[in-house]
């Protein structure tokens, strides 16, 4: 754990002995920040997938943001801003202020380390973007809605009956969790109040971006190779938002061959064809996905006509 900022942040880093050069000289590692997604996504996403790979050639520095995995959840706080200020405060804990780094982001963790590279360039050597969400407008209440949704299936009463005779230890801190920044913290309420960017062409740090093709947010793959200079977009057929879990080695392969070119590693690249949705049943998963988000919205509906049924015989017994 390392305390900054009045939180506890749970983080891992991973290094090694430096490599040598044809003469015999140590060569420097590179090092590599990465940040997750929101809510149910922490740090081992990274762990379990790239870092340990590319720990062979550079320092790997993971976090869990705050309110995710390990680290305190604080009540408020969630906005960008807040996030931007947490890795920075990171960066100098780990003694990497004057040393710019490579950016790795998945979903959520894109618009910090954009932001970052927007307004500290000097931080940032090169960014490899996984998903990248930045606010566009109406992302915020886009983002806070999704949230919602999945929120509001945590409080059924016959998912949390399930979760308390089926889910494993793991699953339930995860789903506790889940719960406890859905309902008691800021989080939902910060990410509407987010302002939407316009500095996309200030962002001067090469960067790569990949995206599923069945995307919810392909629109911002579009927008990103659009309006930042130097970068590369690749859309992944048949993948979608979860894409680091759904083909790791597609993942793991093309960060790689990024980093050879961006910080001269040596990575030996093993070419992976990509996963398609419908072969490990991910058409299946997602068809549920969808039946659940359905369900949920039916169920909000449902909520919100009970509200404002008690709020008029409130009125009319006042």
């Amino acid at each position: 754990m390392v305390e900054a900022r009045g939180l506890k942040f749970h983080t891992q880093v991973l290094t090694g002995e430096p490599a040598v050069d044809a003469d015999g000289n140590p060569v420097k590692r590179p090092k590599i920040v990465m940040l997750h997604g929101l809510v149910i996504d922490n740090l081992s996403s990274w762990f379990y997938t790239l870092a340990n790979p590319l720990a062979a050639q550079a320092d790997v520095y993971l976090m869990d943001m705050r309110g995710h995995g390990r680290t305190t959840i604080p009540d408020t706080g969630y906005s960008v801003e807040e996030n931007v200020q947490d890795l920075l405060a990171m960066l100098t804990e780990w003694g990497l202020d004057d040393e710019p780094v490579h950016f790795f982001g998945n979903s959520f963790g894109c618009v910090v380390g954009l932001t970052v590279a927007q307004r500290f360039p000097e931080k940032i050597a090169s960014l490899f973007l996984i998903e990248a969400h930045f606010s566009v407008p109406g992302w915020g209440e886009q983002m806070a809605g999704s949230l919602e949704m999945a929120a509001f299936g945590l409080d059924e009463g016959a998912v949390r009956a399930w979760l308390d005779a089926e889910a494993d230890r793991k699953m339930s801190r995860l789903a506790m969790r889940a719960e406890k920044l859905f309902f008691q913290t800021s989080l939902i309420a910060d990410l509407k109040a987010e302002p939407s960017i316009g500095w996309l062409a200030e962002v001067s740090r090469p960067l790569y971006a990949i995206y599923g093709s069945e995307s919810d947010i392909l629109d911002r793959a579009r927008e990103l190779d659009a309006e930042v200079p130097d970068s590369t977009l690749e859309i992944v057929p048949d993948s979608s938002h979860a894409l680091l879990i759904e083909n790791p080695g597609l993942i793991k392969a093309r960060a790689m061959a990024w980093l050879n070119a961006q910080a001269g590693t040596t990575y030996e690249i093993v070419e992976v064809a990509p996963k398609h949705l419908g072969t490990y049943g991910a058409v299946e998963r997602m068809e549920q996905i969808e039946q659940i988000k359905a369900e949920s919205a039916q169920g909000m509906a449902r909520k919100q006509a009970e509200t404002e049924a008690a709020a008029s015989a409130a009125a009319v017994g006042s």
